[in-house]
């Protein structure tokens, strides 16, 4: 196997295992019907997983359907590479909820 497609696979899994991090937090930190600020979030997981880390998965969840991502102050939709982490919340989707449930399966989300 070569270095590049070595150091993708160790990428993806990384992803993988982040996703499945913060899906399992949301489920212990937050509700279905709620929202969580992201700052929350990242507080939840400090030590745990930077904050790179953090928006690569948010990133992926939310355009994959799983999360809801608004302003606080707003209540607009936005997305982690449009605004600060500290002015964003985040909610499950129904999908999400089915995907934190093990209802549905994602190969980049190890539940």
């Amino acid at each position: 196997m070569e270095e590049r497609d070595l150091r993708r696979k160790m990428q993806a899994g990384e992803l993988a295992s982040n996703n499945g991090i913060v899906m399992r937090t949301l489920a212990i930190a937050g509700s279905d019907f709620k929202y969580l600020k992201l700052k929350s979030l990242l507080l939840a997981l400090a030590g745990g997983m930077d904050r790179m880390a953090l928006c690569s998965s948010i990133n992926y969840l939310a355009d994959s359907g799983y999360l809801q991502v608004r302003t606080i102050e707003e209540k607009l939709p936005s997305s982690v590479s449009d605004m600060e982490l500290e002015d964003l919340e985040v909610k499950l989707t129904p999908k999400g909820t089915q995907l934190q449930r093990c209802v549905k399966k994602d190969p980049l989300v190890d539940m």
